[in-house]
C-alpha cells in the first residue's frame, strides 16, 4: 500500500464529525451527509445514507395510495452512443436530488443538472460532457459502458468517467473546476463507481479485473484535486496477505481484485467498507495458487489514510468469478440479546453473511438463493465454505463444480456466475428489520481455457487483453427473484419469483412499499410485508438502475432511469426491444 501524500493539518480536522458549519444553506457538508436521513425530501448520498439502507421516510406513497401513481414527467438523456465493441451506453446510475434539482450521469459519464421543481417538466440546467474517446475507453471496459452516479461536496458535483478521471463541477453552472486522472485505461483500468465522499475525500476504485490489473482504492483531496492516499486491494511484498499468492512468480501484480460499487461508512467507528472483485484469471485458480487475498472479499478501511483494518474473504482461491463488489450495508441491531453493529451482506456466491462491523468476526451465514451446489454450507465458527482446506493451495470445493486444467469443463453449478446478488443494491427497512434483495437465480457451467498470452502460458502480460482463463456458459435460462431477508440470520422471510434476472435493485419506504425495475420495462411496487405486487407500470424500455424517491413542496415523487444493455443473448420475449436513455418520474 502506498500513500502518496497527506497533510497533518487536514488529519487533525478529519476527526471533527459534527462541528462543521455550511458556508451557505446549499453547501453539501459532512454534517449533512451524516444526517442525510433527516432530509427525507432529498436523496443526498448514493445509497441514501452512509449505511446503504436505501430507505426513505417519505410515506405519502404507501400500500394504500400506490395504486394511484401516475407518470408525472419523462425526460430523454444522451449516452446512447456506441463505443468500441459496445453498441451503446446504458443507465445504471442512482440519481441524487437536492432541493428540487437532480444530478445524474448517463452511461458515458455526461452529468446533467435537472430542475424538477415544476413537477411537470424536467428542465436541464446544464450538462457536462467529459469528452471520452468512446472507441478507446469502450474497448477496455469489461462489462458495458457504465457510470453508477455522482456525489455532492460543498458547492460541487463530484463525478467520474470511464476513462479514469474524476471531476469537480460547479453545482450552479456546470463548469469543471478541476479534474484528476486516477485510473489508466492503457493498462486495463477504468472507473464506474460513484464516488464515496467522506469529509473532504472522494473515494473510488479501479474496475478492470478481467484485464490483469492490480486493484486499488483511491482517495482524492477535494480541496486541492490532488491524490491523498491509495491502497491496493492485493497486498504487495511484505504486506499482510501477499503470502496468500503462492505462485512464486509475483502473480499478485496482475491478480484483479477490482472495485466497481460505492462503499459504505460508519462514523461511530470511522470506518468505510468496500466490496472487492474476483481474482485474475477468473477461472484458472491453478495459475494463482493460494487464497488470493483480498479478492472476493469485504474490506474495512480507515478513510483517513486508507489503512486496512480487517478483511473477510468469502470464497478463497475463487474459481467461479464470484466478485464480491456489492455494497456492504451497516445495521445496528440486537443479536442474541446484545446490541451489535453488523455488516449484513448478500454475497454473489449465494450465501448471506452477517459480520461484526468492528472486527470482522463471523456471526451467521445462510444460503439465500434458490439453489446452491458449489458448497455444502459454511463453517459455523469461521464462515468459510465447509470444503475449504487451508492446507491446500488450490481449492476444489464440491467435486466438478470448479474448472481445472485436468477437467476444463464443469458440471452444472449454482448459483450462476452472475450471482446470487451482483452489483444491484439492496435496501433495508428499519421499521420491519428486513432487507430486500433482488437475486439472479439459476445455474451455469464454466469452461477453462489456458491462455497463451500471459506469463508461463506462452508470453508476456499484455495490458487490455482479456485475462479470464475461460468463460461462463449458460445452457439453461436464468431468472430472478425479490426476497425479504433477515439481516442477521439470512433467513428468507418472503420471496417473489421474477421472470427475468433483476439488475435494478430495490428501494424501501416508510409507506411499507418496496420498488424495483425489471428488464422488460416494468416498474413494480410490492407490499414490504409479504412482497405481493400492488402496482406496476411498463416504461417500454428495460430498467437496470435503482429507483429513488424524493419530495418537492411537500409532494412525493418516484424516479428511475431506464436504458439497459445485455451482455448475453436477450430472452426470446425481449429479442426485439430497443435501447433508450430516459428519466421517468411518477407521483400521486
Amino acid at each position: 500500500m502506498s500513500r502518496l501524500h497527506f497533510h497533518g493539518a487536514v488529519a487533525a480536522a478529519l476527526f471533527l464529525t459534527t462541528a462543521l458549519v455550511p458556508a451557505n444553506a446549499a453547501d453539501m457538508t459532512f454534517e449533512r451527509a451524516l444526517n442525510a436521513d433527516k432530509e427525507p425530501q432529498n436523496w443526498l448520498l448514493h445509497h441514501k445514507n452512509y449505511q446503504a439502507h436505501r430507505f426513505s421516510q417519505l410515506k405519502d406513497i404507501n400500500v394504500d395510495t400506490v395504486k394511484n401513481l401516475k407518470m408525472a414527467q419523462i425526460l430523454a438523456l444522451g449516452g446512447l452512443m456506441s463505443g468500441g465493441r459496445y453498441e451503446h451506453g446504458n443507465l445504471e446510475a442512482t440519481p441524487l436530488v437536492e432541493d428540487g434539482v437532480m444530478y445524474v450521469p448517463d452511461g458515458w459519464g455526461a452529468v446533467y443538472a435537472i430542475d424538477l421543481t415544476s413537477g411537470r417538466k424536467g428542465v436541464i440546467k446544464w450538462k457536462m460532457d467529459p469528452g471520452i474517446d468512446r472507441a478507446w475507453a469502450g474497448d477496455v471496459a469489461c462489462c458495458g459502458v457504465n457510470n453508477r452516479g455522482v456525489a455532492l461536496w460543498k458547492d460541487k458535483v463530484i463525478s467520474i468517467s470511464l476513462d479514469g478521471r474524476i471531476f469537480a463541477i460547479n453545482k450552479a453552472t456546470g463548469e469543471v473546476v478541476w479534474e484528476r486522472k486516477i485510473a489508466e485505461p492503457a493498462v486495463g483500468e477504468t472507473i464506474t463507481a460513484a464516488p464515496l465522499v467522506i469529509r473532504d475525500f472522494a473515494i473510488t476504485g479501479s474496475a478492470g479485473g478481467e484485464f490483469g490489473i492490480r486493484g486499488w482504492i483511491d482517495a482524492t483531496d477535494l480541496n486541492t484535486g490532488k491524490p491523498a492516499w491509495r491502497t491496493h486491494t492485493i497486498p504487495g511484498k511484505g504486506e499482510p496477505g501477499n503470502e496468500t499468492w503462492k505462485d512464486g512468480k509475483d502473480r499478485w501484480k496482475h491478480g484483479g481484485a477490482s472495485v466497481w460499487v460505492t462503499g459504505t461508512y460508519d462514523a461511530q467507528i470511522d470506518t468505510f467498507y468496500q466490496g472487492i472483485g474476483n481474482a485474475g484469471p477468473d477461472y484458472d485458480p491453478e495459475y494463482r495458487p493460494g487464497d488470493n487475498k483480498w479478492a472476493a472479499s469485504g474490506l474495512a478501511l480507515s478513510p483517513v489514510d486508507g489503512k486496512i483494518k480487517w478483511g473477510f474473504q468469502y470464497t478463497p482461491n475463487d474459481p467461479y468469478d464470484f466478485d464480491e463488489i456489492a455494497e456492504h450495508p451497516i445495521i445496528d441491531i440486537m443479536v442474541d440479546g446484545q446490541a451489535r453493529k453488523i455488516i449484513s451482506y448478500a454475497a454473489r456466491n449465494g450465501f448471506h453473511y452477517s459480520l461484526d462491523a468492528v472486527n470482522g468476526s463471523f456471526i451467521a451465514g445462510r444460503q439465500y438463493v434458490d439453489k446452491l451446489t458449489w458448497s455444502k454450507g459454511l463453517d459455523a465458527k469461521t464462515g468459510k465454505p465447509l470444503e475449504y482446506d487451508p492446507s491446500k493451495d488450490v481449492q476444489s470445493y464440491v467435486a466438478n463444480s470448479a474448472p481445472s486444467r485436468a477437467r476444463p469443463k464443469t458440471d452444472i453449478k449454482c448459483p450462476p456466475t452472475s450471482g446470487g446478488k451482483n452489483w444491484q443494491p439492496a435496501s433495508y427497512s428499519p421499521d420491519l428489520q428486513m432487507k430486500f434483495v433482488t437475486t439472479i437465480e439459476g445455474c451455469n457451467q464454466l469452461e477453462m481455457k489456458v491462455q497463451d498470452d500471459f506469463v508461463d502460458q506462452g508470453g508476456a502480460v499484455k495490458p487490455r487483453d482479456r485475462f479470464t482463463g475461460g468463460s461462463g456458459i449458460y445452457p439453461e435460462p436464468i431468472y430472478g427473484a425479490i426476497k425479504a431477508i433477515h439481516p442477521v440470520t439470512g433467513e428468507t422471510l418472503a420471496n417473489t419469483k421474477l421472470t427475468y434476472p433483476n439488475w435494478s435493485g430495490t428501494l424501501a419506504t416508510a409507506g411499507g412499499v418496496v420498488f424495483t425495475g425489471h428488464m422488460d420495462g416494468e416498474l413494480t411496487a410490492y407490499n414490504a410485508k409479504d412482497l405481493k405486487e400492488i402496482w406496476s407500470f411498463n416504461l417500454g424500455c428495460g430498467i437496470m438502475a435503482p429507483p429513488i424517491t424524493y419530495a418537492i413542496n411537500g409532494k412525493q415523487y418516484l424516479a428511475v432511469l431506464s436504458g439497459p444493455h445485455w451482455l448475453r443473448p436477450k430472452p426470446a420475449a425481449l429479442k426485439d426491444t430497443s435501447p433508450c436513455s430516459m428519466l421517468n418520474v411518477f407521483t400521486l
